[in-house]
Parts: C-alpha cells; sequence; structure tokens
C-alpha cells in the first residue's frame, strides 16, 4: 500500500494457490474496486527490497535473497497485478517501489485486489505461524476459518471483511 492510501483488508490467511491448505496467503483491495474487477489506479507496491524474478499473466515474483531464483530462499508472490505498468522480470525494486495495479488478472477472484504470499525454499509458508507474515509491524492471525482473522499491531487490530467494514481499513503512513 502506498504511503498515504486507505486500502481494505479483504481476506485473512487463506490459500496460497488454488484451494485449500496452506493458509499463506493474504488480500488488500484498493478504494471503490471491492466487489468490482477493473485494473485500480493505485499501486501494489514492494513490502521488501528485491528482484523481480518473474512475471506472469496477473504475477509477479520478488526474490528477498537477489539471486533472481524465486525457487530458493524467500520469495513474496504478487496476484492479480494487471499487465498495464506491471514492473518487469530482473528489476530490482525498494520496498515501497511500485510493483503494478491490483486487478483481478491471473487466477480466480471476485473483486480488484492483491493476493500476496510467501515461499521459502519453494515452499509455502503459513502466514499464521512460528514466523508469521509481518507487514511493517502487521501481524497476520488466522481466523475461525480461511479468509476470516485479523492483523494485529501494537495491540491494535484490523479485521479482514470482503465488503470493507470500516474495521478493515489499513493505513501507511506518509
Amino acid at each position: 500500500i502506498e504511503p498515504g492510501k486507505t486500502w481494505a483488508f479483504t481476506g485473512a490467511p487463506h490459500s496460497a494457490w488454488g484451494s485449500g491448505d496452506p493458509l499463506a496467503a493474504l488480500d488488500f483491495a484498493p478504494p471503490s474496486t471491492v466487489g468490482k474487477c477493473s485494473s485500480s489506479t493505485d499501486y501494489a507496491v514492494a513490502v521488501a527490497d528485491g528482484e523481480i524474478s518473474r512475471v506472469d499473466t496477473g504475477v509477479a515474483m520478488l526474490d528477498l535473497d537477489g539471486d533472481g531464483d524465486d525457487r530458493t530462499g524467500w520469495v513474496v508472490l504478487y496476484l492479480h497485478i494487471s499487465s498495464y505498468e506491471k514492473v518487469r522480470q530482473g528489476t530490482l525494486v525498494k520496498a515501497g517501489e511500485y510493483i503494478g495495479h491490483p486487478s483481478c488478472e491471473g487466477g480466480s477472484s471476485t473483486g480488484t485486489h492483491v493476493h500476496i504470499a510467501r515461499k521459502y525454499n519453494g515452499e509455502w509458508m503459513l502466514a499464521d505461524s512460528a514466523v508469521p507474515f509481518n507487514l511493517d509491524g502487521w501481524v497476520a492471525h488466522n481466523g475461525t476459518t480461511a479468509y476470516l482473522g485479523y492483523l494485529l499491531k501494537n495491540g491494535k487490530i484490523i479485521t479482514a471483511s470482503e465488503q470493507a467494514a470500516p474495521t478493515s481499513l489499513i493505513s501507511v503512513n506518509k
């Protein structure tokens, strides 16, 4: 999420790819696109420094160890990234730099959003685990079922909501 923007946390830990386990992915939707399928004018940004090791329809893989191989070390999957202005394979990015626009491209989607998940040495990493998905201090926690759950930071809770309820809104300070 770009600094100064507010998005909705629309999916707590759920399947990284396809359906079922592992519950490794999180979903975030930019404003005014919840429930619609179109490319957003907002940008999804890099969660860390790295190299874009692979791009495909709706996909950008961010390799954090810098070897350009998304089968080794830590990698972040961005799914549903529009082909319009998407970062190119081989690009070195810093945390906060543009990856591309949220969309419905690639995979199954009920609305414009970004689906992110982590891999370590080629294996999906659970979002709520001993090494939790931590986005600038916001730590992912499972709910009673997939897609339900919350993010926790310094005692503050943001609850996932497919309808972008006020309790699901997350902002990044400038």
